[in-house]
């Protein structure tokens, strides 16, 4: 499940990087932002910026995850 990444800057993206962890997304780490696998036969995707440039950005980023039909919260 996952894998490993590097450690997000901001404590506050961090803990999403954790949550799409804990749903068992695979992270991948490059020099501007995370690629995020989602591990469904749909295969969803979506980015992590390293420098985000809104300040709901994390929110945003974790609305998305809990719309997607495959999170384990929506079962």
């Amino acid at each position: 499940m996952g894998g490993y990444w590097r450690k997000h800057p901001d404590k506050t993206l961090q803990s999403v990087l954790g949550e799409f962890h804990e749903a068992g997304w695979r992270i991948e780490s490059t020099k501007k932002y995370y690629k995020l696998y989602c591990p469904c036969e749909q295969k969803h995707k979506t980015t992590v910026h390293l420098t985000p440039s809104g300040g709901y950005y994390a929110n945003h980023k974790l609305q998305w995850l809990y719309n997607q039909t495959c999170y384990k919260g929506n079962e």
